[in-house]
């Protein structure tokens, strides 16, 4: 690979498959090889996104109880308990179950926990409240899975749990009567990438689709948000579901979803995987982190107009407070973390009362700007509780089993976890994590090194490989939007944005055409009239019309 420098990162740029640079072939053969895909089969299975790439529920272990179950639910009219986290892979799963369960037949109660007082999973007092409503039955919905004396808790009172989930699974047995959760040791791993909402979407295809024709209406543009947000690989049957889930949001008759996008000012008929990711998602995920997720979960199951509009409003709120707070965060842990004498392989940094909702966008923040797995803790009566994120290699997940005797509670995947901890226990914690980050992490491997597709301008990428890059999508983690070389661009016109003018619009030329980009968070070098531009393409829709713009990654100078 060649290499180019930026002011922001390094960048290796692509070869082609015979090792040339890509103009020895077409822009559009590279672009689908640099992706794996080789073959005719691949190329049409990859551009055409077919049904056959969605996996049918039935080969889950465990499925056949749980129906079983849900089914004498419904015949004995047992009050019934859909209990999901509190982030946007489970708020989407519990509306999804829902809505499945309603159109079965059971009209369930929806139960979220409170992230501060309640914190991840099942709870004891969470459980006390639901058996006092005279609940029969629990489906869990992105958790449940490691929560064993909590399900054995419910069992004690009377109540059955199905757990419906995709975290990473313990030995021990549990006393849930079904575990649908593709990382049990029990089940197959074909569904290993799929989120939360995607197994609920499983359990309500297999509820549904012997009884209803249409048993997906409505159902895959809540998984598609779900899946998105939550960081998952868009390939295979996350494909599928994000796929078929952004064609139903564009004509959905979801009122709360609607608002939502109206609020985001997106229009709903061209929304994108993009749109989900950095608008959608993070409304969601804010009524979890700073207020109640509830609000979300009823925008999302509302049939009501007004009542979309408030609620809609009430997130909108949340979402700006939620940017205040992190930047907040973001500055008083980056002091925290400059004031060590050596941050070492891996970076713990806290505070008392830091907000729980925040700590964990903080730590991402974090890793990025020191290049190590960081996990940032706020500190409440005597105990930790953190938020990890690594924009490396390195599993937090794995790192924290080993931890496990230091630990209160912990869970999550590779690249986002978290833990609780006695505050006696931190120190040796701290010592023990970046004894195994020392070991396992080889920081030669930092994804913070950049890819580049190719060399290519604006006008050739459009020219050549847009409308098959429109079949590419939905763009994301495991199926990243092409990434482009423009170089010796003029510069025409640059206007700072945001209210730190932190944000950059341009107006840049190439050897045939005018372009609009943006650079977010991105200084500019004064005096620039050419540079080399890291760039992707996007489209959105403004007023029913199209608009094009260049999203700028990074650029240098041309002297």
């Amino acid at each position: 690979m060649h290499e180019f420098i930026g002011l922001q990162k390094k960048w290796s740029i692509s070869k082609s498959s015979n090792g040339s640079d890509f103009e020895m072939q077409r822009l559009v053969e590279h672009l689908l090889y640099l992706r794996g895909i080789i073959t005719q089969q691949q190329s049409e299975e990859y551009l055409n996104t077919p049904e056959s790439l969605y996996l049918p529920p039935s080969i889950l272990t465990d499925l056949e109880v749980a129906i079983t179950r849900v089914k004498k639910a419904r015949d004995q009219k047992e009050k019934v308990c859909i209990y999901g986290d509190f982030d946007a892979d489970g708020i989407t799963g519990t509306a999804l179950l829902i809505k499945a369960f309603l159109r079965f037949g059971i009209s369930a109660i929806p139960y979220i926990p409170d992230r501060s007082s309640e914190g991840h999973g099942l709870n004891f007092g969470s459980l006390k409240k639901i058996a006092s409503n005279g609940v029969k039955l629990i489906i869990t919905v992105d958790c449940g899975t490691n929560d064993l004396e909590e399900i054995s808790f419910a069992k004690s009172m009377g109540i059955d749990t199905i757990v419906t989930d995709h975290h990473a699974s313990g030995m021990s047995e549990s006393d849930a009567i079904a575990i649908l959760n593709p990382k049990s040791e029990l089940n197959s791993n074909k569904f290993d990438q799929l989120t939360g909402v995607g197994m609920a979407l499983k359990f309500a295809d297999a509820l549904l689709s012997g009884e209803f024709e249409d048993w997906d209406d409505g159902l895959f543009e809540l998984a598609a948000i779900g899946t998105i947000t939550d960081m998952a690989p868009l390939v295979g049957d996350n494909r599928y579901i994000v796929n078929k889930g952004i064609q139903e949001l564009r004509s959905t008759k979801n009122i709360g979803l609607l608002q939502l996008m109206a609020s985001a000012k997106i229009d709903h008929a061209s929304v994108s995987a993009e749109n989900i990711g950095f608008s959608i998602g993070p409304r969601i995920n804010s009524a979890g982190r700073l207020g109640d997720a509830i609000v979300a979960f009823e925008l999302l199951t509302t049939h009501s107009t007004s009542k979309a509009i408030e609620l809609s409003g009430q997130l909108e709120k949340t979402n700006l407070e939620r940017r205040v707070f992190t930047e907040e965060h973001i500055i008083h842990c980056t002091m925290l973390a400059e004031k060590l004498e050596d941050i070492g392989n891996l970076l713990i940094v806290g505070d008392h009362d830091l907000n729980v909702g925040i700590i964990g966008l903080t730590a991402g923040k974090l890793s990025e700007k020191f290049g190590v797995p960081t996990a940032v803790y706020s500190i409440k009566d005597q105990v930790v509780s953190a938020s990890c994120r690594t924009n490396t290699l390195f599993n937090w997940a794995d790192a924290l089993d080993t931890c496990a005797d230091l630990l209160i509670r912990y869970g999550g995947h590779a690249q986002a976890a978290g833990f609780t901890c006695d505050i006696s226990n931190l120190p040796e914690l701290q010592v023990r994590l970046d004894a195994i980050a020392a070991e396992k992490f080889d920081p030669r491997f930092l994804i913070s090194q950049g890819i580049i597709d190719a060399e290519a301008t604006p006008t050739i990428v459009m020219r050549d490989a847009f409308p098959i890059m429109k079949l590419m999508e939905p763009f994301g983690i495991g199926n990243p939007a092409p990434i482009f070389l423009g170089r010796n661009m003029l510069v025409d016109e640059v206007v700072y944005m945001g209210k730190d003018s932190q944000h950059l619009q341009l107006k840049l030329r190439d050897h045939a055409s005018i372009w609009t980009a943006i650079a977010f968070n991105q200084a500019w070098v004064e005096g620039t009239r050419e540079a080399d531009f890291v760039f992707s393409i996007s489209i959105s829709n403004w007023k029913g019309k199209p608009r094009l713009r260049l999203n700028i990654h990074d650029y240098f100078p041309v002297p």
